[in-house]
This record gives structure tokens, C-alpha cells and sequence, in this order.
């Protein structure tokens, strides 16, 4: 596999990743990358979306093999294909609710009794013993449904160490926690070090490289581009290697987050007024404004809340507070109502939530408006429907073979352009849309970029919700959510290194959201 020489494992490292490439289709995901990770450290793993992170965890993990490159863990070359000594904590739990803390800690892995039955006393005392290192071992009998989310984790990373593992990858695992929970985290991870656990931390968050971790190693295309202690770095110089910029950002963040740019003129009263939203435990007392004719963007880091207030909006999300003004009028939390107010969606997922596999494009792309297509009879007028299908698959230019071509059998740009049309079908006012490009390529991606523009100057009032730089430079104004909160606004031609301080927490100036937008015209 790899026309890298061996070299002798060294004693000083329990990770060594030499020289990892990595190619899906024409994709180069990793481009020759390398870790050292020392025994016994907090080590960070960092890098923005599509640096490489995920296929250099899931190549040390043994879900992918590498195409060149040498993989040494614990001492032993693992290139072949033998991970037995890292496990493991993904961001999305994989706990079973209903089952106890014993079971799932043991799960796959349950003792048996020399009749071969279940030995239900050797899983009670496997989980216990792993649990008193924590100081909990009375978790072991209560159900995972009912605990903490800091309780959850200490389960997970039980159920990882419960293999005899001594190289722990930690991936987002502050995600779900409060600050408390986080602190909890922390102490237990000091706790794993002094026990001799390497411990691999990834995470969105910069704030916590800083306050846990011993050293850190950043990819950027695919190749590592630094590594050192984390005691020589400042927040500017991280966030300058990560984007790839100037490092010329302070120690402790960007002096402003505003760009020099002008606003956008927008003219009239605003078409979307969100006052005081709090949905649980995501968004807590948002305040946003939408004109005519304006692009604004939402972007934060997973749980950010940016994603639940493109829901909200929508009317697939319900809020716990505060209220949601479309055209003058309350918009109540129904996807229906919200179509019948004028709310166009584009969900996040359109594998998911996006079209129905089995339905053609024509039924699909016209889902929005059955009310429009059917006759007085209540009957389906399947002309009315083809007619309408026509100008929507001209206007998107859809590729299918025929109208009647299963959804699930275009390309993912199809798919998606199907989704969009469906969702502007009605002719709405608003149009929220939620990772738009995410998997098409590149000229679908202009494509709705074009579309979306065009909607605008049409003086349709925009949201886009999206994580992608490439999505948000087609807005007017982006708000960049932390935790619920709007941490920064940006005008148009935002810098990435401010933005990436602002989701990411750099310490930076807040910014209300509450806009108030210069040149306002009377319409």
C-alpha cells in the first residue's frame, strides 16, 4: 500500500501518522498528512470543514485504509489494518436509551457464563470498575435515558476504555454540554491523562484548545501545515493557520467584527421580524430582521442554533418564546401555514427531509402547491400539474429523462434544483434556505447562487443558513451565532479570519442583531 519506507516506531509517541494520502473518486481528501501525538497528552486535532479531519480520524480508527502512508499506534504499525489501541467518541451518541449504563458499556462486547449465557454479574462489575475511576460507579444501573448529558459522556467514554484501549479520539465532545458539563469534561480528561490515556481532542470550539490541550496540529487542504505546543500559540496566530491568511489578528481575537463595506440599501417595512426566540435549549432571546430585496445569512458551528432558526422560520420548529412576523402577521409554527404565508424551505437534508425517493420529479417539484393543481372535483388536474412542472424545470433547468424519472435517480445537483423549485413553486415571499450547495458541484452550485440572486433583486426577502463561506458571500448581512447567541454581524465582503473568530470564540465584541439598517428608503 504505501512506497514509504518503514521506519522504526518511536517510544516518545502513541500516535505517528506519516504520510497519509487518501483519495475518494477525484477527491484528494489527504495530501501526505502527519500526527505525533506524545504519550500521556491532550493533543488537538484542528482544521476548518474539508481540511481533513474526518478521513485522518476515520483512517487512524480503521474505517478507511489509507492509499500511501505509515499508521503507527501504541508502538505497533497499524497500517495493516490493526487499531485495537484507539477508540473512539463520536459527536453523535451512539448510547441506547433504554437499556442501563452496564449494558451499554458492555454492549458488543457482553461476558458469558460458561453455559454460555448472558453473565450479568461480570457486566455490573466491569461497569463499576470503570465508573469509579469517575467516582460514579452507581450509574451502572440506571437507564441512559434518564441521565445528564455529562453523565452520557462518561458513559461513552467508559464503553470506549472498556476494550483496553490507551489512544482515546474525542470528537466535538463538549457538544450537548453546558458550561458546567464541559468543566466536567475537562476534569475527567485530566483524570484520563494521569492515568496514562493519549487522549486526541477535535473540536470546533478554539477556547478549548487553549484551556485543555498540551499540543495541537492543524490541517489545511488535507496536509498538516502546523504543529507545536499550544503554549506558543495566540487565538490570531491559530485562526491565521487554520484559514491560511496573514496572522495578523491580536492575541485575544479581531479588534472589530464589522467590515468596512456599506450595507445594502434595502426600501420598506421588513418582510420577516423574529423578536425574543428562545428555542429549547439552542436559540435564547434572538432578535432578526429581514427587508425586500435583502440576503441575510446565519452561520455558527454545529448547535450553534443558526440551523433552528432556519426551522423556526419554516414553521418546523417550534419556539419556546418570542415570535415570528411575516408580512405584518404572527407566522404559526406549521410548515403548512408557513407555505400558505409565503415561506419557502429548502431543509438542510435533502436526502431526508428534501423529496420523496419513490415520487417522480413532476409530483415532487410540485408538492408545494397541490392546492393549486387540483380541481373543484378535489380531483388532481394532471395537465394543470405537467404545464407548471415545465416552466419550473425550464426556469432550474432539471435534468431528468422525463417527467415520471424516479427523484432518487438524478444527480445530487438535480436533486437539489428539484427541492428549490418545489420550494419556490408557491411563489413566496420569504425563502430560507439551509446548506443549499452542500454535495452538488460546481456549476449546479452557480446555478442556484444565480437563482438566488435573482430572487433577491426580484425584492424576495433571502435567509440563508450555511456553514459554506461560499454561500454567505452572496448575502448582504451575516450573523454569526455561538451558543445560541448572535456573536458578531458582518456586511458584505466579511473577512474569513473574523468570521471563523466569531463562531469559533475568539474573544470579539458582541453584536446585536437587532438591525436597524442604514439608507432605509420609503417605499
Amino acid at each position: 500500500m504505501s512506497t514509504t519506507a518503514t521506519q522504526t516506531p518511536s517510544t516518545e509517541y502513541a500516535v505517528e501518522a506519516r504520510g497519509i494520502v487518501k483519495t475518494f473518486g477525484s477527491t484528494r481528501a489527504l495530501r501526505g498528512a502527519n500526527l505525533q501525538v506524545k504519550r500521556g497528552e491532550c493533543h488537538a486535532l484542528l482544521g476548518r470543514n474539508g481540511a481533513g479531519k474526518s478521513t485522518l480520524i476515520a483512517a487512524l480508527t480503521g474505517l478507511v485504509k489509507p492509499d500511501e502512508g505509515e499508521l503507527i499506534l501504541g508502538g505497533i504499525n497499524a497500517t495493516a489494518g490493526e487499531h485495537d489501541h484507539i477508540a473512539c467518541v463520536y459527536q453523535k451518541s451512539t448510547l441506547v436509551a433504554d437499556l442501563t449504563v452496564a449494558e451499554n458499556i458492555t454492549l458488543g462486547a457482553q461476558p458469558r457464563t460458561r453455559f454460555g449465557l448472558v453473565d450479568w454479574k461480570s457486566i455490573d462489575r466491569t461497569a463499576r470498575e470503570l465508573l469509579r475511576r469517575w467516582g460514579n460507579p452507581n450509574l451502572a444501573d440506571r437507564l441512559v435515558g434518564d441521565l445528564e448529558p455529562i453523565e452520557k459522556k462518561i458513559v461513552e467514554i467508559c464503553r470506549a476504555l472498556s476494550r483496553g484501549p490507551r489512544i482515546l479520539l474525542l470528537d466535538e465532545p463538549t457538544a450537548g454540554l453546558d458550561g458546567a458539563g464541559a468543566g466536567e469534561l475537562f476534569r475527567q480528561i485530566e483524570v484520563l491523562k494521569n492515568d496514562g490515556v493519549t487522549v486526541i481532542y477535535v473540536s470546533h470550539h478554539l477556547e478549548e484548545i487553549f484551556a485543555i490541550c498540551d499540543r495541537v496540529t492543524v490541517l489545511r487542504d488535507g496536509a498538516d501545515v502546523m504543529a507545536c505546543d499550544v503554549g506558543d500559540l495566540t487565538m490570531g496566530k491559530l485562526i491565521a493557520t487554520m484559514t491560511g491568511s496573514t496572522p495578523d489578528l491580536p492575541a485575544d481575537g479581531p479588534a472589530s467584527t464589522a467590515t468596512a463595506q456599506t450595507p445594502r440599501a434595502v426600501s420598506g417595512e421588513p418582510t420577516l421580524v423574529v423578536r425574543g426566540l428562545d428555542i429549547a435549549d439552542r436559540v435564547f432571546g434572538l432578535d432578526m430582521t429581514v427587508y425586500p430585496g435583502e440576503c441575510v445569512g446565519l452561520t455558527g458551528l454545529d448547535g450553534a442554533g443558526h440551523v433552528h432558526i432556519g426551522r423556526a422560520v419554516a414553521g418546523h420548529v417550534r419556539p419556546v418564546a418570542g415570535e415570528i412576523v411575516h408580512l405584518g402577521r404572527p407566522l404559526r409554527p406549521d410548515p403548512a401555514a408557513a407555505i400558505l404565508a409565503g415561506v419557502g424551505f429548502v431543509p438542510e437534508d435533502r436526502h431526508v427531509d428534501g423529496y420523496v425517493p419513490e415520487m417522480s420529479v413532476e409530483e415532487n417539484a410540485t408538492l408545494s402547491i397541490l392546492h393549486r393543481i387540483t380541481n373543484k372535483a378535489g380531483f388532481l388536474d394532471t395537465g394543470k400539474r405537467r404545464s407548471i412542472y415545465r416552466k419550473l424545470s425550464d426556469a432550474w433547468t432539471i435534468v431528468a429523462s422525463s417527467p415520471d424519472q424516479h427523484a432518487e435517480q438524478l444527480s445530487g445537483g438535480n436533486q437539489q434544483k428539484v427541492v428549490l423549485a418545489r420550494a419556490l413553486a408557491s411563489d413566496p415571499h420569504t425563502v430560507v434556505v439551509i446548506n443549499p450547495t452542500a454535495g452538488v458541484d460546481v456549476a449546479a452550485k452557480q446555478s442556484i447562487y444565480a437563482t438566488l440572486v435573482e430572487l433577491k433583486e426580484a425584492g424576495k426577502a433571502i435567509l440563508v443558513v450555511s456553514g459554506d463561506d461560499d454561500d454567505l458571500r452572496i448575502c448582504d448581512r451575516v450573523l454569526a451565532l455561538r451558543k445560541g447567541h448572535v456573536a458578531a454581524e458582518f456586511g458584505r465582503g466579511f473577512a474569513e479570519d473574523d468570521l471563523v473568530a466569531a463562531v469559533q470564540g475568539a474573544d470579539a465584541p458582541q453584536a446585536s442583531s437587532d438591525h436597524t439598517p442604514p439608507q432605509v428608503r420609503s417605499s
